[in-house]
């Protein structure tokens, strides 16, 4: 990243951002951009989804990170979002199959399919942090990354039944809204 931050404006934004502030996590992607594209390039050619996984693993970072503990954000996001990188192409069953393809979709060559696909996301992002809570909202990332409740649970330090809790308060407030939005 060749941005300077302010440490205390930074503290600021991961606290917000944590916290579930609209446009917080916006705010930290347009600053910490130019480290996701040179991380997901060392990988080589990205067709998409790698860049979806280390903008996930920016948010998880920004949700970890606690200053005062021998690292800067930059360098405690690097790690995190090159691990994250790592971990899924190990999850890939064959190495001929694209990551999209594994997770359940078809590969898009199509840059505007492609382009929806990443609207998509980050339109139901907004639609989650403006309707759950903060706790409500990290439970539902890390569930899409693939964590199970217990996984969860131990992340954030609370209950199993605390988790699985708010991931139905979640998922009835985001039917509520698309039913509200289709009727």
């Amino acid at each position: 990243m060749n941005q300077r931050v302010d440490p205390d404006d930074l503290t600021a934004l991961l606290r917000s951002v944590r916290e579930g502030e609209k446009g917080a996590f916006e705010r930290l992607l347009d600053l910490y951009r130019p480290l996701l594209i040179s991380t997901v390039s060392s990988f080589g050619e990205d067709d998409g989804v790698m860049m979806q996984e280390a903008t996930i693993a920016l948010y998880h970072a920004a949700c970890a990170y606690r200053p005062g503990r021998g690292t800067t954000f930059g360098l405690f996001s690097k790690i995190c979002v090159t691990n994250a990188l790592n971990s899924a192409l190990r999850r890939r069953k064959q190495p001929d199959v694209p990551l999209d393809e594994e997770i359940g979709g078809e590969a898009e060559a199509d840059p505007e399919v492609l382009l929806i696909s990443i609207e998509t996301v980050k339109t139901f992002y907004r639609l989650c942090t403006e309707l759950l809570s903060p706790f409500e909202l990290k439970t539902v990332v890390h569930r899409a990354d693939g964590y199970s409740n217990r996984e969860i649970a131990d992340l954030l330090q609370k209950s199993e039944k605390s988790v699985a809790n708010a991931l139905g308060r979640a998922v009835k407030k985001i039917r509520r809204r698309l039913s509200d939005s289709f009727s």
